[in-house]
């Protein structure tokens, strides 16, 4: 078993974070955590195999970050999100009730609904009154940059796929 340490910390959207300098004054970036038993980190040799993996085998974590409710769970589905130039793929369980604040991410991110009522809109602010409501099968894509919140009416699945390093910071991007 090895600890994949591009799992630094984890976060929404959905999970590991290590911010730029450039990033840092604005928003609050989002701390490192405690190393994630993850799948075995991808390698070059691995880009270029099949890879499969069973629901049921994946290994969901607490999704532990600062300033956002306890909860949230994530867990590993493909790649390594805190390799540069790689592309990952993470779930995230919210329970029914859930919120998380205002973000924003570095490089784009698509999101689909796999189960239950996820709640999101893009904005500077975080506001429950222009909140979509997203169901099964439904699909958000989120430029670099986008500030965005949202939250689960229900329990909720999403997955988020994209191209790392995936980065979080808190608040709004600088510059938009």
């Amino acid at each position: 078993m090895r600890v994949a340490m591009g799992w630094r910390a984890i976060a929404l959207a959905a999970a590991v974070v290590s911010i730029s300098t450039e990033a840092m004054g604005q928003g609050r970036p989002i701390r490192p955590g405690a190393p994630v038993v993850t799948p075995t980190p991808v390698s070059d040799a691995d880009l270029s195999r099949p890879e499969t993996r069973l629901s049921t085998g994946l290994r969901w974590i607490a999704l532990e970050v600062p300033d956002f409710p306890p909860g949230a769970s994530i867990a590993v589905v493909h790649g390594d999100p805190n390799v540069n130039g790689r592309d990952y793929i993470v779930r995230i369980r919210f329970p029914a009730g859930y919120r998380f604040p205002v973000q924003w991410h570095e490089e784009s991110e698509h999101i689909t609904v796999l189960q239950g009522s996820f709640l999101f809109a893009i904005g500077d602010e975080a506001d429950d009154t222009v909140l979509q409501r997203y169901g099964p099968g439904d699909f958000i894509f989120i430029p670099a940059q986008a500030a965005h919140f949202g939250g689960a009416r229900l329990a909720t699945v999403i997955q988020v796929h994209g191209t790392g390093p995936f980065r979080m910071n808190l608040g709004v991007a600088p510059g938009r």
